[in-house]
């Protein structure tokens, strides 16, 4: 692996960090009000970064995992609600025209939609009820029928990303004519559609700007051409679990961004800090030096070990075995690294750093998050064991009881 960045990874870096200033000045407004960053979105559109996933023989960037992975490290330092959801649309994007099992049709479709016609796209994943604890759970109980001239869908779904921001939605649907409960097609259609309805449920800890709201599909008719079932998924969870470093390894990257972010905002505050009394700042103090110097190493070895992790997403075939131990080895380091680092930065800020509205505080509270989101560091372990011990999958018993008819 050649670990020089070429002139086009140093200029989506560029972009992105110019980007990044800006996102900077009304973070903290998004977090305090849990809403969109509308006006970020629009400079991402802007900058042309609507189309960085997609590939340069469909007009986009072409800046494959490790160039997405600099872009988004560099966003999270500006707002990391707007690089988390932002990477919705990256991710569908690039399932839609990398590697896509999609005609060639239907992918220049995406990249135009994104490209030519400046569309936001949010990826619907997620439903109540599921877990990334259980693979399993990811069967989607939202169901596409079949009608005259297209598809009725009927469901719910959660935890979506900017969806009320976006002008498309992606989603996996199960196509009611099929008998395996597993299997699942991809819509895509406006968010305006009639039948869609959108429940304001958004007010957590942490990354409050993403705004992932829960979804209705109420008797919603979308056009045939909207369901590409040219393609049907035979498992949607298994297609999440063999396919994690395409699906999740982008956002993991906006973890890392928070991580760096927080680095900055503690070296800046204990380098301005003068106690009364004293005639040098608190960056002095032994103990402090000693906890930035520790955050600063561990926040290099995640990004070595995330850069390396998405070069084999681009230099390997999505869902080899090495490429997901890799991805899964790197989600651990980095959202225990970040959550680790963002709790050291409130504690070497004290009760300076507390206070709401500070952006050592809302840092802690987005980086809380970076072990917890798919996969979380205990399954990460769990997927990795399996790698690392060289088991059966099919002779590993479900931690939990099923639940059996009647």
């Amino acid at each position: 692996m050649d670990f020089s960045l070429t002139e086009e990874h140093r200029h989506i870096q560029s972009v992105c960090r110019s980007l990044a200033l800006d996102f900077a000045k009304h973070a903290a407004e998004h977090d305090r009000d849990a809403s969109s960053p509308v006006e970020n979105y629009a400079a991402l559109r802007d900058a042309g970064l609507f189309g960085l996933t997609v590939p340069k023989a469909l007009g986009g960037w072409g800046a494959g995992m490790l160039g997405y992975v600099l872009a988004a490290e560099e966003l999270a330092q500006g707002c990391a609600s707007t690089a988390l959801s932002f990477n919705m649309h990256c991710v569908i994007l690039m399932g839609l025209t990398v590697r896509s099992p999609y005609s060639t049709a239907t992918q220049q479709r995406a990249a135009d939609l994104a490209i030519t016609q400046g569309k936001l796209v949010s990826a619907l994943l997620s439903e109540p009820g599921t877990t990334n604890l259980l693979y399993s759970t990811r069967t989607s109980t939202t169901q596409a029928r079949r009608v005259a001239g297209g598809y009725i869908l009927e469901g719910k779904k959660a935890f979506g990303s900017m969806v009320e921001a976006s002008d498309y939605i992606a989603l996996f649907a199960h196509p009611e004519q099929e008998s395996n409960p597993a299997a699942g097609v991809l819509a895509l259609l406006p968010t305006d559609t009639p039948g869609i309805r959108i429940e304001h449920v958004w007010d957590t800890l942490g990354m409050r700007g993403t705004r992932s709201d829960t979804i209705f599909f109420e008797h919603c008719f979308v056009p045939q051409d909207a369901v590409l079932d040219e393609f049907i998924m035979p498992s949607i969870p298994e297609w999440l679990a063999t396919e994690e470093a395409l699906v999740n390894l982008p956002y993991t990257a906006v973890y890392l961004g928070v991580g760096v972010a927080v680095l900055k905002a503690v070296t800046t505050s204990v380098q301005n800090r003068q106690p009364k009394g004293y005639a040098q700042p608190v960056a002095y103090h032994p103990d402090v030096r000693r906890r930035v110097a520790k955050i600063s190493a561990e926040l290099e070895a995640a990004r070595w070990l995330l850069r390396y992790a998405a070069w084999t997403v681009d230099n390997a075939e999505i869902g080899d075995d090495e490429t997901l131990a890799a991805y899964l080895k790197a989600k651990y380091v980095v959202g225990e690294t970040v959550a680790s680092a963002t709790r050291s930065a409130l504690e070497v800020g004290g009760g300076h750093a507390i206070f709401k509205g500070g952006e050592i505080e809302r840092l802690f509270r987005d980086g809380a998050t970076a072990t917890i989101m798919q996969p979380s560091s205990d399954v990460c372990l769990s997927a990795l064991s399996v790698h690392e011990l060289q088991l059966d999958r099919k002779q590993i018993q479900s931690p939990l009881k099923l639940q059996r008819e009647g």
